[in-house]
């Protein structure tokens, strides 16, 4: 459940400027936060129908088995459409040896009639682990993030562990100074282990049209500077925008 500098369209123009593509890091040495996400594309037509599914059956039985938080974004006008992110935190590995929390709640022959009616609705769906960096993120107390706009970025094979001090030291610091929210999460089982996100909120769409993130947080020559230390070291994928689903989310 997939939380990915909270870099706008402007802000990945102004990091490709300075031949910045990628940011990197290594796994924090403090006990692991892990998510379990899940991408699912529902199918159009059916969106009503999984929307339904998943409020009125998903999410209670969710709650009766134990599950105590379960994050859903959409996403809206950047990124594909009808596609929805499932962040779903977790402690050991060794809770998934356990029955799914929907079986746990609502037993074998049930769970089964369910999930065949939410595979008629959707297209596919693919699930990965995310660890929160949270000696990299700078998350202010506060009402969950409304909407955020992720960037996805590849780093190079070998390179993480250069990279961990210059982040530490040329970007969280200056989120914190500046009081920028900056979620970093790596990526894990299920997907490429060499992909990093970044994620900040986006308020209002109209903030993308000012100045971008980054360069709020190092201004135009700290930005030059860290560019030209990151340089070759990676690539950036997507940036994607999504919104909270506050119906499907606990």
């Amino acid at each position: 459940m997939q939380t990915r500098f909270a870099l706008s369209r402007n802000a990945v123009a102004a990091v490709l400027a300075v031949s910045l593509s990628s940011l990197c890091l290594a796994q924090p040495a403090q006990a692991p936060n892990r998510s379990r996400v899940t991408i699912t594309k529902v199918k159009p037509e059916m969106l009503n129908e999984w929307q339904d599914l998943q409020k009125n059956e998903v999410l209670p039985a969710l709650k009766k088995a134990g599950v105590k938080a379960q994050t859903v974004y959409a996403t809206t006008l950047f990124g594909d459409g009808f596609e929805y992110t499932t962040i779903t935190p977790f402690g050991k590995y060794a809770e998934f040896d356990d029955q799914a929390p929907v079986v746990k709640a609502l037993g074998a022959a049930p769970a089964a009639r369910l999930g065949e009616k939410i595979r008629k609705c959707i297209v596919s769906n693919t699930s990965y682990v995310i660890t929160q960096q949270t000696d990299l993120s700078n998350i202010p107390e506060g009402a969950p993030l409304t909407r955020i706009a992720t960037t996805r970025v590849r780093v190079a094979q070998g390179k993480m562990d250069d990279c961990l001090n210059l982040i530490k030291t040329d970007v969280t610091p200056a989120y914190k100074k500046a009081k920028l929210t900056l979620v970093v999460n790596r990526r894990g089982l299920g997907t490429n282990g060499n992909d990093v996100t970044f994620s900040g909120p986006v308020d209002k769409y109209s903030e993308l049209d000012g100045q971008p993130t980054l360069v709020k947080a190092l201004g135009q020559d700290g930005l030059a500077k860290f560019g030209a230390k990151f340089a070759g070291m990676g690539a950036v994928l997507e940036t994607i925008v999504r919104t909270r689903v506050a119906d499907l989310s606990f």
